[in-house]
């Protein structure tokens, strides 16, 4: 008499079997988020720099940078007014602008052939991104 092989597929996770699936799954989410998080951050000795640091705690952690860029920025917000009904007839929408400036410095660092260099973006003086780089020199 022939045997016959019948497929697994249709067995039920149950038992220690689940619980090792759950396991997998979140040891792999705990090794997963903590990467994410550090992407955007720097050490700096003990200390680590991240979003929302300021200048000031950056140049204090990790020196001064080799290289700095600056720039502003302009932005333009408006707000339409609607339109105002009068004893001589309808005036047109008016519109209201105000502008900003944001400050941006742009630092570099070059900590040597060993390790990646870094680039940190800052905004009126908040890191808002920190960048890896080729290896320095």
């Amino acid at each position: 008499m022939p045997v016959v092989l019948r497929p697994r597929h249709h067995l039920k996770v149950t038992g220690v079997n689940a619980m090792k699936s759950a396991c997998i799954k979140m040891l792999a989410l705990m090794v997963c988020f903590p990467l994410a998080a550090l992407s955007q951050s720097l050490q700096c000795g003990e200390k680590w720099i991240t979003n929302g640091t300021s200048q000031a705690e950056v140049a204090a952690r990790c020196g001064q940078p080799t290289q700095v860029e600056r720039e502003k920025l302009y932005g333009e917000t408006g707000t339409a007014l609607a339109p105002a009904a009068t004893p001589f007839g309808v005036l047109p929408p008016v519109g209201m602008r105000s502008g900003s400036e944001t400050a941006v410095e742009v630092w570099t660092y070059n900590f040597g052939p060993t390790r990646l260099m870094q680039r940190i973006r800052f905004e009126n003086g908040i890191v808002v991104k920190i960048e890896s780089l080729d290896y320095g020199f």
